[in-house]
């Protein structure tokens, strides 16, 4: 005896609603029932199409229905699931279409771990002619970057001159083009970008102008990005500068913005510590303020002239110990109203008339032959310094040198002749300290220590006596 099981009513219902959840009613015999309304979901475009951890996703759908459709339909409700099948967004009463038409709807979503990420969009429409709903859906992945809020300032002294353009002109401040920066913020009054007697925009002038380009190096948008730059002498002047803050456009991952900040007037040699205040895009949703920061430090002017005493003799006469040497400048600056004098140390005193000497303007590479008298008491003095006083781009400097003062004889009384210094390397003076001072245009402000030697060509090119 053979027995056939029969299922029942509430199992074939269930495959059923089962089958029609996935495609529609299937008729009598297993054929499936075409819908009369042929409803279809486009592809899916992201926006950003790379999110990040933590970023709003809007993900953009369009529903058509076929041109070829029987019916039209009222599309009820648009919305995404993941990959558990949970429902992140939804959108109802999205509109009705007619046979080959399309409308669009927006769904938004964001991610808390990196990685592809599977999602399936759905759309749920209500037939016009038999009144069943059809479901229809699709899937897309999404590739999640992490979040990597990262913003790099970097800065650069410039020279009022480097802002002029190829034919000598200064650029107009609205149109700024030299080297690709992009706008110039002005700082101390120092900056003009103002209609000249109606002779249209007039050139920009900046007194201390400082490149900064911001660099976008993580993965979001740096958002609310604004400069403020603060200066200290470094003489230990308690004088500072301080400017913005300016606000720069936003800064999208793997871009960039120059600028040109204007210090404004500058009469000392400052530290200035230039820092950038923005927000990540992923705060705008965490109500955060601009809070990051991203600082970088540059010293303004850039002191590029470096003046050098070279081929030094030092010998005794009647009228005092006279210093014979070269001034020589070994930057790449030009130094203007160059003077060399005697400067002050134990046992040396400079005479009325030869304790300073007037040079002029050096050039880079250029040197200038000069002799200053002294008075030495070789008992107490073991060298001479030789200070040096010159402006380099409106900033007056003072740096000093020094070369080795006569030996004392055996009864404590200077005499003899020290031969020349530098001439085939260092003679018997050795090493030759010196320090250096920055100066304001009023005059000494500070000090500070480096170390030098004597030496180089042995070329003269007489100057003058300073009046």
């Amino acid at each position: 005896m053979t027995l056939t099981r029969t299922p029942s009513a509430a199992a074939l219902l269930a495959a059923v609603t089962i089958l029609a959840t996935i495609g529609g009613a299937f008729a009598a015999g297993g054929a499936a029932a075409v819908p009369d309304a042929r409803i279809t979901v486009g592809e899916v475009g992201a926006s950003p199409s790379d999110p990040t951890v933590g970023e709003r996703t809007a993900l953009n759908v369009t529903v058509s229905n076929s041109g070829g459709s029987d019916a039209a339909a009222n599309v009820t409700t648009v919305r995404v699931r993941n990959a558990d099948g949970d429902v992140l967004d939804s959108v109802t009463g999205v509109g009705a279409l007619s046979a080959g038409d399309s409308l669009d709807a927006t769904l938004w979503t964001s991610f808390d771990e990196p990685g592809a990420k599977r999602l399936t969009v759905e759309a749920v429409a209500n037939q016009s002619t038999t009144g069943e709903f059809v479901t229809v859906s699709r899937d897309t992945v999404i590739e999640v970057r992490p979040t990597q809020v990262a913003l790099d300032l970097r800065t650069r002294a410039l020279d009022p001159e480097d802002l002029q353009s190829d034919e000598g002109s200064e650029s107009s401040a609205g149109d700024l083009s030299v080297g690709g920066i992009q706008g110039i913020f002005g700082g101390g009054g120092g900056l003009d970008t103002g209609d000249a007697d109606g002779q249209g925009d007039a050139p920009p002038v900046a007194d201390s102008p400082v490149e900064v380009t911001v660099v976008n190096t993580g993965t979001t948008t740096a958002d609310r990005v604004s400069l403020h730059a603060v200066g200290t002498a470094v003489d230990g002047d308690e004088r500072t500068v301080s400017v913005g803050p300016f606000v720069v456009e936003d800064v999208a991952p793997g871009e960039e913005r120059r600028v040109i900040v204007d210090l404004g007037p500058l009469d000392r040699r400052s530290e200035v510590t230039v820092t950038a205040a923005f927000r990540a895009d992923t705060d705008r949703f965490d109500d955060r303020g601009a809070d990051r920061s991203a600082q970088s430090t540059v010293t303004y002017p850039v002191r590029e002239a470096a003046p050098t005493v070279t081929d030094a003799t030092v010998r005794e006469t009647a009228d005092g110990v006279v210093v014979d040497a070269n001034l020589g400048n070994a930057g790449g600056g030009e130094m203007t109203g160059a003077v060399v004098s005697v400067g002050d140390a134990p046992g040396v005193e400079p005479t009325a008339a030869g304790g300073e000497y007037f040079v002029g303007t050096l050039g880079a590479s250029d040197f200038v032959g000069f002799d200053l008298t002294t008075a030495v008491n070789a008992s107490v003095a073991d060298e001479i310094p030789i200070r040096v006083t010159y402006t380099e781009r409106g900033v007056r400097y003072t740096e000093t040198l020094t070369v080795a003062a006569p030996e004392a004889d055996d009864d404590g009384e200077s005499g003899g002749t020290l031969g020349r210094i530098g001439v085939g390397g260092v003679g018997a003076a050795g090493a030759v300290a010196s320090g250096l001072a920055l100066v304001g245009l009023a005059g000494a402000v500070g000090l500070a220590v480096r170390t030098g030697r004597i030496g180089g060509s042995t070329g003269r090119r007489r100057g003058g006596s300073a009046p």
